[in-house]
């Protein structure tokens, strides 16, 4: 009876680490070559939505889960043709009330978008690729 009363803990506990604070996503095209393959596993970091360089991984949603890379970061100036524009410090939108409400420039490979801070499930890593 102890044995199944610590196994239901066990995964009520892992449960939750994987819903609110860690979890692991395989990348499903290569439009990220070569830094992410077809089959590459990242954990993702739940808990960190904030603290993006360029280069880094993130994972965000907006009608689906993406991957993608930042390129480019809140205050950076980016170029449309022959005009020019400043990534946001805040939000912007109707929908939230984000203190917090950075917006990013994501490159998904074939194309880029641009991911607002309620829209990022978290940071992503790499984990070495697993040969089965």
């Amino acid at each position: 009876m102890k044995f199944l009363l610590m196994l239901a803990i066990a995964a009520l506990v892992m449960l939750a680490i994987r819903t609110y604070a860690f979890t692991i996503y395989t990348v499903s095209d290569a439009a990220l070559s070569p830094d992410l393959d077809i089959n590459n596993r990242v954990l993702v970091n739940k808990l960190s939505k904030k603290d993006f360089a360029k280069g880094s991984l993130m994972v965000f949603h907006t009608d689906a889960d993406y991957i993608g890379k930042v390129t480019s970061l809140p205050g950076d100036t980016i170029a449309i043709g022959a005009d020019r524009y400043v990534l946001p410090n805040t939000c912007g939108c109707r929908d939230c009330k984000c203190v917090e409400g950075n917006c990013y420039i994501v490159d998904m490979g074939k194309r880029k978008s641009v991911v607002r801070y309620h829209d990022i499930i978290g940071k992503a890593y790499r984990i070495f690729p697993i040969p089965f």
